[in-house]
């Protein structure tokens, strides 16, 4: 289970807590937010230029599924091309990982009802929803 995002914010450091437990899928209020982001969650505010490409784990899930998260950076084509045709020759079977595209969900998921909602609570709570989406579907 790899979230990616192109790393300049915390889209997908917040999907893996939220996937491990350590985020509630959902927030009520813009202070029970604030409070989650004044966490000290690993990657809270993006990665440097060095990370990106990077792929780093976070712990396991319920189902004892991995997870990790990887900046992709201005070129996510490139680099899940080359992880995806680099996976086989480590000996490690591609179809063992799922790779989620959270950018991507955040944009496609009804992109004005997340606007309509307070701002920052609605883009919590998609992420929640696509996290949600992607434990259902193991």
């Amino acid at each position: 289970m790899i979230y990616h995002w192109e790393g300049k914010d915390a889209v997908a450091p917040i999907a893996a807590a939220i996937h491990l437990g350590y985020f509630p899928p959902s927030v009520k209020t813009g202070k029970e937010l604030a409070f989650l982001l004044r966490q000290q969650l690993p990657f809270r505010k993006g990665v440097g230029q060095r990370e990106v490409g990077t792929i780093l784990q976070l712990g396991q899930g319920r189902k004892g599924e991995t997870v990790f998260i990887l900046a992709v950076g201005r070129k996510p084509d490139l680099v899940l091309k080359t992880i995806k045709k680099m996976l086989p020759l480590l000996d490690e079977d591609p179809t063992n990982y799922l790779f989620i595209n959270c950018k991507a969900y955040l944009n496609r998921n009804n992109p004005m009802e997340v606007k309509a909602r307070p701002r920052l609570c609605g883009w919590y709570n998609a992420i929640g929803q696509l996290v949600d989406q992607v434990q259902r579907n193991l």
